[in-house]
């Protein structure tokens, strides 16, 4: 991609690199050296913006998520108008003054502490930018972290992870093992041809990268100063699935070379941080509970080399000094490797201990070291049995082959449905179905999936052919697995149950439960699904003691069978709390819808419509009791999740749109 103006279509641009360039000039493209200047800054930072106006410019910059950071090059009369608005941007990674008068904007811009400096060459701007960039993307890159008890409450377990990091980590765990495709390498290379269009040394490096790729030379080429590096480590921190799905074999490979040099050894790491206040502060909220990282964690064996880098930074008012201790032991951990990648890295000098994306540390001790002017942070990595997300993740692991050392297509499209993306997994689901004959032993499962995505997206016709292709198939190869043909027949009555055919759900529903008779397993955890949708039967007659009766049998087989706020167990919560919503007992209705949203927040991440639904949920219990700007903040919350995670026209987006509206009125 060439250079982007200021259009509408910049302010909405998709950067697959951390840091862009902005350049601010009322005459940007007068010169042709300003021209050529373009493409040699473009060799640096791939993403360069030119604005003319300070207006626009700043409407960008604040546009900007905050985990994007910006580099400005900006006139002397432009950037004396524009600095004091944005200085205290997080986006706002350091800014260049280009000039003819130096010594009259050193004179205001002093004050400024991200501005580096002012010039009168484009020239020498090219060269200071490129003599800190290798620097400012280990510096000025965020951490990509996520905090448990972070607002410590003495009634909570100290060790409860939430559902963003438990996905994530299931993400990456497909990811590594779905089986590869030539072809998704090609794809990656013309994704990032397309990207880096017209950036002539990326593009060189793009080509060698086709030609020359191996496995073994995997942490090579991350740690290169390259394409690779810059676009894996943001598809991590913003968990763009589609990004990391094309990159899965380089995250596979890294994964594979640090499981095979890991550390045999007791280790001591240390990493040099710039962090603002919030996010010291969120940490000395957090000592003694934990910190997971969602993305490769970069360190150096030796303290000299990890502060190194804090010579090279210039910290901004707004920003505090950090240096993290980390001590990890390999005998405890044993699924997330860590390894001195000294001999494998493109950066031999820098005793680079890299761990793996998804390791769980402790906050030990938060510490101010006065005479070195830096806090420091020591913090322990964690053994897999040390916190709650063991029984969980694992058992949301076994629905995606967890005990399978490689998977297909349907296990990624799975937890991309779990994780609430319903496009992006029916989108898997047909990819795969172009290449999944029906004499494939993985057709049913297909079936069943794809099924289950038309129903997300209340295509129930067609939810209904892929349940009942799924049901032949399995009748056809597999007739004496009750319990899969019961699962089946129990998906197949949900539908009916959809469709308001109550009579058609009960037939489905009795003949599940006469499966899993026949299987002896009338316990199985996946029977509480059948008596859900009994009592889902009953509760739209308005049969309120039946539907009781059978939501609380599904409770207490999952208790019995699931761990701990299991996402399953919350739509009984909330089905129960819809009984006593209709029976006028308010607040044992809160309590229930309560429970199943606090279930969901733990194990589910923070998008995910089935969050949504419940505060919706909530917001109706409110409207019953008449308390209406209550409901409207719910209704709110609700549809700021379903604006992000489903279509304008998906009918859960259009109903609490009408839920707003006509709550609103009621306030006016």
């Amino acid at each position: 991609m060439t250079a982007v103006r200021n259009t509408p279509t910049a302010i909405h641009d998709d950067n697959l690199e951390t840091f862009s360039l902005i350049w601010l000039d009322a005459n940007i493209d007068a010169t042709e050296d300003n021209k050529r200047s373009q493409q040699q800054l473009r060799a640096i930072i791939n993403r360069l913006i030119t604005f003319r106006d300070d207006v626009a410019c700043q409407k960008y910059i604040a546009s900007r998520s905050e985990q994007d950071r910006i580099i400005l090059i900006v006139s002397g009369r432009l950037g004396r108008t524009l600095l004091p608005k944005i200085h205290h941007f997080i986006q706002l990674s350091s800014a260049y003054v280009y000039c003819r008068d130096k010594e009259a904007n050193k004179q205001w811009s002093h004050s400024f502490t991200k501005v580096k400096g002012v010039f009168v060459t484009i020239d020498e701007i090219i060269r200071e930018i490129q003599a800190h960039h290798i620097y400012r993307g280990k510096l000025d890159e965020p951490m990509s972290m996520n905090t448990y008890n972070a607002n410590i409450d003495e009634n909570l377990s100290t060790t409860e992870l939430n559902g963003r990091f438990i996905h994530f980590l299931l993400l990456i765990d497909v990811l590594i093992r779905v089986k590869f495709n030539e072809s998704d390498k090609q794809k990656l290379i013309k994704r990032c041809s397309e990207e880096y269009n017209g950036n002539d040394p990326q593009i060189s490096i793009i080509r060698e990268f086709e030609s020359d790729y191996v496995a073994r030379k995997a942490l090579w080429w991350y740690t290169r100063d390259s394409f690779l590096y810059n676009m894996l480590n943001k598809a991590l921190r913003t968990q763009n699935t589609e990004l990391l799905f094309l990159l899965r074999f380089l995250i596979r490979d890294i994964y594979r070379q640090l499981k095979t040099n890991q550390c045999q050894e007791k280790i001591r790491a240390y990493r040099y941080q710039p962090m603002s206040q919030d996010e010291l502060k969120t940490l000395q909220r957090t000592i003694g509970h934990f910190i997971s990282i969602n993305s490769f964690f970069s360190t150096s064996a030796r303290a000299d080399i990890a502060l190194r880098y804090a010579d090279h930074s210039t910290v901004s008012n707004d920003l505090h000094r950090v240096l993290f201790v980390i001590d990890a032991d390999f005998r405890l951990v044993k699924s997330k490797p860590f390894a001195d990648i000294s001999s494998l890295s493109y950066f031999s000098q820098e005793c680079e201990i890299l761990f793996m994306v998804g390791c769980i540390f402790r906050i030990n001790e938060i510490n101010w070291r006065q005479n070195e002017k830096i806090w420091v942070i020591k913090m322990q990595l964690t053994s897999d049995d040390e916190h709650d997300l063991k029984n969980l993740f694992y058992h949301l692991k076994k629905e995606y082959g967890g005990d399978e050392e490689e998977v297909d297509l349907i296990s990624y499209g799975d937890v991309l449905h779990r994780m609430g993306k319903y496009d992006l997994a029916k989108k898997v689901y047909s990819d795969f179905r172009k290449t999944c004959s029906s004499d494939d032993t993985s057709f049913s499962s297909l079936c069943f999936s794809l099924g289950l995505s038309y129903r997300e997206s209340n295509d129930f016709d067609r939810s209904l052919r892929w349940f009942q292709k799924a049901l032949d198939k399995k009748m056809h190869t597999d007739p004496n697995d009750h319990a899969g043909i019961g699962g089946l027949y129990c998906s197949i009555g949900n539908i009916h149950f959809e469709k308001r055919d109550y009579t058609e759900a009960k037939k489905f529903y009795e003949k599940s439960r006469g499966r899993y008779l026949r299987a002896n397993v009338e316990n199985h955890p996946d029977i509480a699904s059948v008596y859900h949708g009994l009592a889902c039967i009953h509760y739209s007659k308005k049969e309120y003691s039946d539907a009781m009766n059978y939501y609380k049998q599904s409770l207490i087989i999952q208790d019995r069978h699931l761990p701990a706020n299991h996402p399953d167990m919350a739509m009984n919560y909330s089905s129960i709390g819809d009984i006593h919503r209709c029976l006028s007992q308010y607040s044992l209705a809160m309590e229930f819808y309560k429970k199943s949203l606090d279930i969901r927040e733990k194990s589910l991440p923070p998008l995910h419509p089935d969050i949504a639904a419940s505060y919706q949920k909530i917001g109706r219990l409110f409207d019953f009791m008449k308390r209406w700007t209550e409901a409207l903040e719910n209704y709110q919350k609700a549809a700021l999740i379903y604006h992000q995670a489903l279509s304008p026209t998906h009918p859960k987006v259009i109903k609490i749109d009408k839920d707003i509206q006509r709550t609103a009125s009621k306030l006016k």
